[in-house]
């Protein structure tokens, strides 16, 4: 079995008497579209600094594929590509210029076959000698993820990518981290408050609160748990109104309109309420359940207040 890519296993830092993070753990496996998600001050950056070695844990250990951060970070970071905060260029340099010279500070090859190789993988072969004060504020994201695959790493960690960008570049960056986890065998660690993009990208994620880890596991298996969001369509939805209220499933009822009736449900409870609406002769139209990335994420951090 190879070794995870990500064990972080309680981990502290402490400021004085104020706890960022507390006692946090979490694993992320080779090959992962991993969502790290929470709320402000939830201590999301404050990891991400430590596992890039740019502050020391108070207590708990970093472990990256295999290997311990205390010991070995040189090799560590040799493996590890990152955008932790906005990417910074030459705007009146060419995009491949930028690659060389920021490239050549940390003593990477930056060869026109490793830049064009980057450029390529991130969709901006075709603007290599382009100035960098032409681009859009998604093409930068993207050059600067071009910047951190220079070194051919194995884990890319990007915190908060898609801030700023508009529905075309979210687009842009959701398919190119896909691309970079199928394609080119990288795992991807993807800080974000965005929730609807992790739903789209990861598949396993965490969410944290006050430095903690409130729930961990697969996308899927995680919004399939618990309760859904169940929208009637129906002609009739004040006397399905009535009907599901004269019954103990009248709590779960969440808003009604003239046409729908929305209830929050178990996977199980919908048949019940189904059958009773049909039963007393019902027209229904649509019985769509949902539950959202967004909603469950307010659910939880709501409880852990």
């Amino acid at each position: 079995m190879p070794h995870p890519a990500i064990e972080i296993r309680d981990l502290h830092k402490r400021y004085g008497s104020f706890t960022a993070v507390n006692g946090l753990s979490l694993t992320v496996e080779q090959g992962d579209v991993y969502g790290f998600l929470g709320p402000n001050g939830a201590g999301k950056s404050t990891t991400i600094r430590m596992m890039m070695s740019l502050i020391a844990p108070s207590s708990g250990s970093i472990r990256i594929f295999g290997m311990d951060l205390n010991k070995d970070r040189s090799e560590i970071l040799r493996r590890i590509g990152a955008i932790v905060e906005r990417p910074d260029f030459y705007n009146y340099l060419s995009a491949r210029r930028n690659l060389e010279l920021l490239g050549r500070l940390s003593g990477t090859d930056v060869s026109k076959s490793a830049t064009d190789r980057v450029l390529g993988m991130v969709g901006l072969g075709a603007r290599a000698e382009s100035k960098v004060k032409t681009f859009s504020h998604g093409m930068k994201q993207r050059l600067g993820i071009a910047q951190a695959l220079l070194h051919s790493p194995d884990l890319i960690v990007l915190d908060e990518p898609t801030t700023g960008l508009d529905p075309h570049g979210m687009v842009d960056m959701r398919d190119l981290i896909l691309e970079l986890a199928a394609d080119h065998k990288k795992t991807i660690f993807l800080s974000s408050h965005i929730l609807p993009e992790v739903e789209l990208t990861a598949n396993r994620m965490v969410i944290i609160n006050r430095g903690q880890a409130i729930i961990e596991g697969a996308v899927q298996d995680l919004l399939n748990a618990g309760r859904l969001k169940v929208t009637i369509e129906t002609p009739e939805a004040q006397r399905a109104l009535t009907l599901v209220q004269s019954t103990p499933l009248g709590r779960h009822v969440h808003s009604s309109t003239e046409a729908t009736l929305i209830l929050m449900l178990e996977r199980q409870e919908i048949s019940e309420v189904v059958a009773l609406l049909t039963g007393a002769g019902l027209a229904l139209h649509a019985v769509t359940p949902v539950r959202s990335l967004e909603e469950y994420f307010i659910s939880l951090t709501r409880e852990a207040k």
